[in-house]
């Protein structure tokens, strides 16, 4: 029976250790809040593509490199995930070269927060029913005029409707 109360107090010390843990990670979050306004963009889930749509998929370029906005041609509309919702924003602006349905500068918005997207197409690399993003940046603000900036990479896939022949 001795060997009970050693597992016993074994689980008691991680239990205590695990509060402890959990106490510290409270304190620090309390202690480091994000700073009011800041804008943070989350990682989107896996994003399916519709047959006669074409998207751009933009990542982060961090060593996370995760997807964190996409643009569809057709609505023109942008998904993202900004500290921890999902939003969909309209295209209410656009410049510069028009490829597969986005330009190399759009900007989108749902009123509050409005994202600005800076794109640069690798021409060296050139893809079928696509293009491939060089390099890129989104620059987002919300309502009190708080400021992010992301570097991105990323591409532009279309895929092509029922019974058309792939080009």
């Amino acid at each position: 029976m001795a060997g009970f109360g050693l597992t016993r107090s074994i689980a008691a010390c991680a239990i205590a250790l695990g509060l402890a843990f959990a106490s510290a990670a409270f304190a620090n979050a309390q202690a480091n809040p994000p700073e009011p306004g800041e804008i943070t963009l989350d990682a989107l889930e896996p994003q399916e593509l519709q047959p006669g749509r074409c998207g751009l998929f933009l990542w982060s370029r961090d060593a996370q490199q995760t997807l964190v906005m996409v643009a569809y041609a057709n609505p023109t509309e942008a998904r993202v995930r900004t500290n921890g919702r999902n939003r969909y924003l309209r295209r209410i602006a656009f410049a510069k070269e028009l490829v597969y349905g986005h330009f190399e500068r759009q900007t989108f918005t749902d009123g509050r927060l409005t994202f600005d997207v800076e794109i640069v197409f690798d021409a060296e690399r050139p893809l079928r029913g696509g293009a491939v993003v060089k390099s890129g940046v989104i620059r987002s603000r919300d309502g009190s005029r708080w400021e992010s900036i992301t570097p991105v990479g990323g591409l532009i896939a279309c895929q092509e409707p029922p019974g058309q022949p792939n080009r």
